[in-house]
């Protein structure tokens, strides 16, 4: 059973179709088309919509011939006139009639049909008409418009007229020459066939600003296919004419694999497989000229026109459709057309100045760009150069073009035409309706596509001319060099003259990943352009120094000068990327996500291109500078110049990452750096690490990486007779094999090692430099131990070369110096070993300084210059240390410590003393020995050495310790043997004490004393020497007790037999002499009852008992033994 609701909606429908009456529905055409015009809010509606007819018709010329008068009148600002006004000229000229004709093809009887009818649309489906009310706009200025067209001389008219509210049209014949204005405009010769509409205005209105009204029509002119001239005319006067040219058009390579794009092909198809871009030939690239002539002054018809030029890049592709058949229904169902089966994307890639009085015309793409010029700094404008301005769009700005402009911006610096559905009015695009949306969006995307390959396109193609200009950079780079360095010169020679010669002017924490996702970050992207950005000038040059508070050379090293101008492929690729420096489209961002989403999809694995230094790369292998990184070869680097004027580009878009140490560290492993770069490099790394203190952790890994070549200095001029030069040999350093450099106090010219900078080298970085703290891990001061250990092994101390003289003594001098600063000496003295045995002291040789005869001695074989050797004249040749020394302020105590000589030669004077008659008489010997300076190897030497007489003893010599003092008490001692000293006043105490100090000696050793007496006591009393025995025994006790000489050593000697005895035999009892040690005897008469030793009595028992501790009584135990043995 049918629903209540259908068959009540039934039966109402039968019962009015039986019995109801007919009437037709009524329009008030007068307020549809005023709704309708309302709806305009874009200035110029009525021209646009003319201009997009005649391009429909494939008119190739438009002209726009404007009557005015100078009555008073005051425009009413309403609507419909605003649509016809771009901005009221200041003149008082009032617009009374505008003529707007094309040379298209005539009107047809179905285009007058359609033209009587309001929505009835184009129903072409290439055409961009669709909702058939464009050209009503006629009525937002004129009240009854009037149209004539047909070929010449049979033209048709249609006028329009109102009856109340209705709008009517009478159509006839035109009359002959009525609307051929061409005599008029003086082109007799017109053969076009004219479409005309001819507008009195409605309520005069002011009279357009022609550089303003210039900028609307040369952006009408921006994606037409086939218009390509609009002239306009105030009065019979042509005030302005524009002009497009093709100038060249070629096919656009589509990505693949293993092409320069490397990883994959591009994606050309919409994700919902909607639209797909053509191959081919359907993907091309055209170049235009925009050629725009202003009449200087409108109120004057013989003002000399000024003209001014722009070129432009157009890319253009054949898209194909496959639209599911129900999205084609509904779209057939909105617009009353089938969608088109094949239709055109274009782009408007860039436009460039090209005046024709610029010079810029006949220079070549080589030629060097002023970016001045680019940004039109400080230049004074034609009126004709503003209306060329204005055809590129700046970053973000692009529109979209649905046939002619719509206030819809795409984001980017690229406008965009294609037959996007729009609403009514064409200044926005549809996304309300479902099935438009999905149309708009697909299509929308595959523009980005297109984007995308014209990007890449046009990237490889200023790549392949920067690789083909690297040449002409070089050259300019040699030159800027020369020149700079006549300048140094100049500067240098007026600074010697006096003159006042002007002084040449010559980051945070690094967070960049270079792992991020490629698509990851393009997608990011796309999702950028939906939340927005928020613009923000940054001065980045100028805020280090602020920070650093420093000079011009701190600036100068974070923000290396780069003055080289803008190559024409620099300027080109700026240009470029400041097209895809993106914004948030607006009103409607979804516009801008919709293209990013296709650009990033078409090379999902791969970074958008960029120009940098070394060429054309992708984003990720690009890197941006940063505080002076760029100025140290690092590959792939975009000049500062080029990221400033497309930032958004090279950060959003390429996602290139900003330079950090790991990329300097690994380009510095690959290169060699001149002189003048380490000196820049070590100048800049100070105050990078002050402003990004993360990086100083980086700075052994740093210097481990840099290798450099110094500046050859000493290079050898070659005879002119040579005919082949050698190839010069670059000696490589590396610069983690420097450890140390000078401080102010070390004396300059003196030899250093090579882990040490070269003088001339720090003297170009500079001492405050090399002391900054930041290389306190890299270098420390040169310690002069260090120097020590590295000049003894130099050859001007070992191998004495003539030419080596100045540096040797330099060196010995600064070696003394040293010494004589040191408190303890014998470590330096060790380090001084190596040349303590080789020939490098200068000494005077008969008479003359060692400057002229270049004679070297050993330290051991030189005597001091301030020596007495007078007393051994005729003995030999002796050498001096060369007076000069002394001068320069090598010191005695250096050269005694090196083993130079104050005194004669041991050796030399053991050798000689037969010749000086020493060996008889010692005494003018040790005269001489007492007041020379002895060396500790002297004073050995003269301990062991046999060179003294001993006294009644010619036979041979002795050394001091084989000799006594002479001493009677000693004479009772025959081992004793005492030296010759022939003096009838004795020994002074001088000599006594230096003849003691060599070993001479006083008192015998007691060993020889005890082995003495013993022997003696071993003898029978017969053979015994008793007064012999007692002196020496007297002499030993003398010597013995708490003070005595021999006290502590009489310990050891006690067993002993020496000492005079008594004894009892027991059985006999007969007294008997004997010797007996002083442990086995007493001193009391007493003991001898009990038979045992008791000291002779003729002798002094106590002193005797006390000195030698002979004990008074037997202890007890002894007695208890000795009597058991009586008992």
């Amino acid at each position: 059973m049918a629903p209540a609701s259908t068959s009540a909606y039934e039966n109402v429908r039968a019962a009015i179709a039986d019995k109801g009456s007919d009437a037709r529905v009524e329009v008030n055409q007068r307020a549809l088309i005023d709704k309708i015009l309302a709806r305009y809010a874009s200035a110029g509606a009525v021209y646009r919509e003319l201009l997009q007819n005649s391009n429909d018709a494939e008119a190739t010329t438009a002209e726009i011939i404007i009557s005015t008068s100078k009555e008073n009148s005051t425009p009413l600002h309403n609507t419909a006139s605003s649509s016809a006004s771009i901005n009221i000229n200041t003149s008082k000229e009032t617009v009374t009639q505008v003529i707007y004709r094309n040379n298209g093809h005539p009107f047809r009887p179905q285009d007058w049909a359609r033209l009587r009818k309001i929505a009835e649309g184009n129903p072409d489906e290439t055409k961009v008409g669709a909702f058939g009310v464009g050209a009503y706009t006629m009525f937002s200025i004129c009240e009854e418009p009037l149209v004539v067209s047909g070929k010449r001389g049979e033209e048709e008219a249609m006028a329009f007229f109102w009856k109340g509210d209705g709008l009517w049209t009478k159509t006839g014949k035109a009359p002959p020459g009525i609307v051929n204005i061409s005599a008029t405009l003086s082109n007799e010769k017109d053969e076009n066939n004219w479409t005309s509409f001819i507008l009195p205005s409605r309520d005069p209105y002011p009279l357009p600003d022609l550089v303003e009204f210039g900028q609307f029509l040369t952006a009408a002119l921006t994606f037409t296919q086939c218009l390509a001239n609009i002239k306009v005319y105030v009065n019979q006067t042509l005030q302005l004419d524009i002009n497009k040219t093709i100038l060249e058009s070629y096919t656009i390579a589509t990505p693949k694999a293993s092409s320069w794009w490397k990883n994959d092909g591009a994606l050309i198809s919409s994700s919902t497989g909607m639209f797909v871009l053509g191959k081919g030939s359907d993907l091309t690239q055209t170049s235009v000229q925009m050629t725009v002539s202003l009449r200087k002054d409108v109120s004057n018809p013989d003002s000399a026109m000024e003209t001014s030029t722009v070129r432009a890049r157009y890319a253009s592709a054949m898209v194909k459709t496959k639209i599911p058949p129900d999205v084609e229904k509904r779209i057939i169902r909105v617009t009353k057309k089938n969608p088109p089966k094949e239709l055109t994307v274009q782009i408007f890639l860039d436009a460039a100045n090209h005046d024709e009085d610029d010079e810029s015309l006949t220079i070549k793409r080589n030629t060097k760009f002023n970016l001045n010029k680019l940004a039109n700094i400080g230049t004074k404008q034609s009126m004709a150069s503003k209306i060329t301005d204005s055809f590129s769009p700046t970053p973000g700005s692009g529109r979209i073009f649905i046939g002619f402009r719509t206030s819809q911006t795409t984001g980017f610096g690229v406008h965009l035409a294609a037959p996007l559905m729009p609403t009514v009015e064409r200044e926005a695009i549809d996304f309300v309706d479902p099935a438009l949306r999905e149309f708009n969006s697909s299509l929308l995307e595959v523009a980005g596509i297109l984007m995308r390959l014209a990007l890449e396109h046009e990237m490889n193609r200023i790549g392949m001319l920067w690789e083909e200009n690297a040449e002409e950079r070089k050259q300019w780079e040699i030159s800027r060099e020369e020149e700079k360095r006549k300048q140094k010169e100049k500067d240098e020679s007026n600074t010697k003259s006096g003159g006042n010669a002007a002084a040449a002017s010559s980051g945070a924490k690094d967070t960049d990943n270079d792992n991020d996702s490629i698509a990851g970050s393009l997608f990011g992207f796309a999702s950028y352009m939906a939340r927005g950005f928020k613009s923000t000038v940054v001065e980045a040059i100028k805020t280090v120094p602020e920070i650093l508070g420093e000079d011009d050379e701190t600036t100068e090293l974070l923000n290396p000068r780069d003055d080289r101008p803008l190559s024409m492929e620099e300027r080109d690729a700026i240009v470029l990327m400041k097209a895809f420096c993106a914004r948030p489209s607006t009103p409607d961002d979804l516009v801008g996500q919709y293209l990013a989403k296709g650009f990033s999809r078409c090379l999902p694995s791969q970074t958008p291109p960029v120009l940098t230094m070394d060429g054309v790369v992708r984003g990720k292998d690009a890197r941006l500078c940063h505080h002076g990184l760029e100025a140290f070869g690092v590959p792939n680097v975009v000049r500062r110049v080029v990221h400033e004027n497309a930032k958004e580009y090279h950060s959003m878009v390429a996602g290139c990452p900003r330079l950090n140490i790991n990329d300097l560290i690994m380009s510095l492993r690959e290169q060699v750096l001149e002189e003048a770069m380490l000196i820049r490099f070590l100048k800049w790394w100070p105050k990078f690490c002050r402003i990004d203190n993360g990086v100083e952790r980086f700075g052994i890994r740093l210097k481990e990486a840099v290798r450099y070549q110094t500046n050859s200095e000493n290079a050898s001029p070659k005879k002119q007779t040579e005919k082949v030069e050698e190839p010069e040999v670059v000696q490589v350093n590396r610069l983690e094999s420097i450890l140390y450099y000078t401080d102010r106090k070390f004396p300059d010219g003196l030899p250093l090692p090579e882990t040490t900078f070269s003088p001339s080298l720090q003297k170009r970085i500079g001492q405050r430099t090399l002391e900054n703290n930041f290389y306190r891990d890299w270098w420390s001061v040169l310690p002069f131990e260090i120097w020590t250990s590295f000049i003894v092994y130099h050859s001007c101390m070992t191998k004495g070369l003539y030419p080596e003289n100045t540096i040797r003594r330099m060196s010995i001098v600064a070696i003394s110096k040293h010494f004589d600063s040191l408190e303890r000496k014998g470590r330096y003295l060790e380090l001084l070993a190596p040349i303590k045995d080789s020939p490098f002291l200068p000494c005077d040789t008969d008479g003359t300084d060692s400057n002229t005869t270049t004679a070297l001695k050993c330290p051991s074989e030189l005597y001091l210059a301030s020596s007495d050797l007078s007393a051994f004249e005729g003995c030999g040749d002796f050498h001096k240390v060369a007076k000069s020394l002394t001068k320069e302020g090598v010191s005695e105590e250096f050269l005694l410590a090196m083993g130079v000589r104050k005194t004669i030669s041991m050796d030399f004077l053991f050798g000689h003393l037969d010749t000086l008659k020493w060996n008889e008489n010692p005494k003018p010997l040790i005269n001489y020995l007492l007041n020379a300076d002895l060396s500790r190897q002297d004073l050995l030497k003269l301990r062991s050495t046999c060179y003294l007489p001993a006294e009644n003893d010619r036979s041979s010599l002795y050394a001091p310790s084989d000799l006594y003092l002479k001493n009677d008490e000693l004479k009772i001692f025959p081992f004793v043997k005492f030296l010759q000293w022939n003096s009838s006043e004795g020994m002074p105490s001088a000599h006594r004490e230096f003849l003691i100090k060599l070993g001479l000696r006083v008192d015998p050793p007691l060993s020889s004393i005890m082995t003495f007496m013993e022997r003696e006591s071993s003898k029978t009393a017969e053979a015994r020497d008793h007064e012999t025995h007692g002196a020496a025994l007297r002499y030993l006790t003398s010597r013995l007790g708490p003070s005595g000489l021999y006290e502590s050593d009489f310990k050891h000697y006690r067993h002993f037999k020496f000492l005079p005895c008594i004894r009892q035999d027991l059985e006999t009892g007969e007294v008997v002499n004997e010797m007996q040690s002083p442990s086995a005897c007493y001193y009391n008469p007493s003991c001898l009852v009990m038979g045992f030793s008791v000291l002779d009595p003729t002798l002094d028992q106590i002193q005797i008992a006390n000195r030698t501790k002979c004990e008074k009584d037997p202890p007890t135990q002894i007695l208890l033994k000795r009597l058991m043995q009586l008992v």
